[in-house]
């Protein structure tokens, strides 16, 4: 999760829905810099162009949209 990343869409969430589910970092980790992100071909998201005081609202943003688009 990041205020730089790519927006947060119906079309992205549509995809990572039907992917093998999304693997959410919220707070920096020790080690791990943009080298890495570019490096694993990871990617960013963000949920709007504004700074939370945590990534876990934009977290459950995230699965909440998610998780609506799983069957049953």
């Amino acid at each position: 999760m990041s205020p730089r990343g790519r927006p947060l869409t119906q079309s992205a969430v549509t995809e990572l829905a039907a992917g093998p589910g999304p693997l959410i970092r919220l707070r920096p980790v020790r080690g791990v810099d943009q080298r890495v992100i570019e490096a694993r071909g990871l990617e960013e998201i963000s949920i709007g162009d504004y700074v939370l005081s945590g990534g876990e609202l934009a977290a459950m943003a995230l699965i909440d949209a998610c998780v609506r688009l799983l069957p049953g």
